[in-house]
């Protein structure tokens, strides 16, 4: 017996399993994929966090705590964060400094609440403000908002992990772990020591000197009276412009490097793996792999 099967009929079983394999296989990526995703969210802490947002375990805030005290001759603000965005303003007004936090944690720690501490004392000439978090808690956080006379000398701030915004200041100092610093209309010097993530200075009418910045952020630096000293850029992308000081960096870092409109000098040491673009620079220029100014 001989059995004869359809040329036609066998490209149509054909075509089935082809189909039936390529949607087969779409799905088990699909579901490999959903797997891993949801893996990645549960057992990393900044996935933690996206994974309780979009399950609707939003934070919950707690009680305001509200302080003040006033300036006297204190001549230094130091202000010791943790976890969550920071603010100082410079105002004018009373000779006082003004706190306000707010606390807030996710559904599972909200009982922790009352265990956050704002602190605020005074030693010598420095007003102290500290933030003391429960151990061992990580979905909690306290936002602070400070309000400063403009008139205090200088601003000391660290900050673990979280955004920094200052403005109206005379003097700033920063270190931050985790998050990023925006500053502006500073009316004399920036020093940041540490940094992880993205930083922009604007309006600073002294010299700005950054140790060392890390992360993936983005640097911009814009209206500088002074001079710019970066010791160790290992983040993103830099934007310098409007410096009427010299501008000297150590290391450029692996993203771009745009420096415009510098009336001092520009040197820089190292530019491992990113561009420099010049636009505008007045002094001398010294850059990796030149001895002599390059066209701008």
């Amino acid at each position: 017996m001989i059995f004869y099967e359809d040329p036609e009929e066998q490209k149509g079983s054909l075509k089935v399993r082809v189909f039936r394999n390529i949607m087969l296989g779409w799905a088990m990526f699909i579901a490999l994929f959903g797997v891993g995703v949801v893996s990645l969210l549960i057992l990393f802490p900044p996935g933690e966090a996206i994974y309780r947002s979009i399950t609707g375990d939003s934070c919950e805030s707690g009680t305001t705590h509200n302080s003040a005290i006033d300036v006297g001759d204190a001549t230094v603000l130091r202000i010791a964060g943790d976890r969550g965005d920071l603010s100082v303003e410079g105002r004018n007004g009373p000779a006082a400094v003004q706190i306000e936090g707010r606390p807030c944690a996710s559904r599972v720690s909200k009982r922790h609440l009352d265990s956050i501490v704002l602190n605020t004392s005074r030693n010598g000439d420095e007003i102290i403000v500290t933030v003391d978090m429960p151990r061992g808690v990580d979905d909690i956080r306290m936002d602070v908002r400070i309000f400063v006379p403009n008139n205090l000398p200088r601003v000391e701030i660290t900050n673990s992990d979280g955004p920094v915004f200052v403005s109206n200041v005379r003097e700033l100092q920063a270190a931050i772990g985790y998050g990023s610093l925006d500053a502006m209309r500073i009316d004399g010097n920036v020093s940041v020591l540490e940094l992880e993530g993205s930083m922009s200075l604007i309006d600073i009418e002294g010299d700005v000197a950054v140790e060392s910045i890390r992360g993936y952020g983005q640097v911009d630096l814009t209206g500088i009276g002074g001079s710019v000293v970066i010791a160790e850029n290992e983040s993103g992308p830099a934007r310098i412009s409007d410096v009427l000081g010299n501008v000297t960096i150590g290391s450029a870092g692996f993203g771009h490097l745009n420096v415009m409109n510098v009336a001092g000098n520009l040197s820089v040491q190292e530019n491992p793996g990113g561009h420099i673009t010049l636009d505008g620079v007045i002094g001398s220029v010294r850059i990796p792999g030149s001895e002599e100014r390059p066209d701008t």
